[in-house]
């Protein structure tokens, strides 16, 4: 039986439709599965020539990590559940058939780190992006710290990390992150469906060698994303973690204690 999380639809263009809007379509470690499952049937189907991946309903492509079930990992629990997340956008990366992501809505945090890891994005004027983490004392851990990087400049990256600021549809095209000017809500899918016909028409093995030839110096380096996922992995178990989690699921503001970076070893 299918997941009713993941909606995907086959066919020379398939379609993966995250499927929880009653929670922004949050990902979970079940999503992120599913996720992985869908893309190795499609790429192993001969028929498949370009896949959508896209959110339901119209608020949210995927507002991040589902908060809920990391709240209480401990930092060994939380690095599985990471590298199990991050084996699936790095597969997703490293896709030989190309992946278009319709953003409808909020892309953050894990979503946008999802939406980083396909092909390239086009979006509706109601889309935003931004990895927030930060300001829960958390940080991405699905390889945004890299692909971000990769995809805006360094400077550009750390400035939106940092300060954690949303960006709009037209600033996201304006970076380079979506690759045409945002369309009205209505008429997204009908957009990304006309940019997948167009890439469906080239030979597949084509299509696959440019993927392949772009990724051999455009991909997130392995050192790096390990660094990440440990790191992330150990905020989510620190108390500023747990502080940053709590808080934002009682809709306060955290409140983070003075630290010495170098004594508690997370700035050193």
């Amino acid at each position: 039986m299918a997941d009713p999380q993941l909606v995907v639809e086959t066919g020379r263009i398939a379609v993966v439709r995250i499927n929880r809007p009653e929670v922004h379509n949050a990902l979970n470690a079940s999503v992120l599965a599913e996720i992985g499952k869908a893309h190795r049937r499609l790429t192993n189907d001969p028929v498949t020539r370009a896949i959508i991946v896209t959110g339901s309903g119209s608020r949210a492509f995927s507002a991040g990590a589902d908060l809920a079930e990391i709240a209480e990992l401990e930092a060994v629990e939380a690095e599985s559940m990471l590298r199990a997340g991050g084996s699936v956008m790095s597969q997703i990366e490293q896709s030989s058939v190309p992946m278009i992501g319709a953003i409808n809505g909020l892309a953050l945090g894990g979503g946008f780190e999802l939406a980083l890891s396909l092909s390239f994005n086009i979006s509706s004027v109601n889309a935003s992006f931004g990895l927030p983490e930060s300001g829960l004392g958390l940080i991405p851990g699905y390889g945004g710290t890299q692909r971000l990087a990769l995809a805006v400049g360094t400077p550009q990256a750390l400035h939106l990390m940092l300060s954690r600021e949303r960006l709009d549809a037209d600033r996201a095209y304006a970076l380079g992150l979506t690759v045409a000017p945002p369309v009205a809500p209505d008429a997204l899918m009908d957009a990304a469906l006309r940019i997948a016909e167009a890439v469906a028409d080239g030979g597949p093995h084509a299509n696959a060698a440019i993927l392949r030839s772009v990724r051999a110096t455009r991909s997130a380096d392995a050192v790096g994303l390990d660094i990440e996922v440990r790191a992330a992995a150990a905020a989510i178990s620190s108390s500023e973690g747990r502080e940053g989690i709590a808080a934002f699921r009682s809709r306060r503001t955290p409140q983070f204690p003075d630290c010495n970076l170098r004594e508690d070893g997370r700035g050193s």
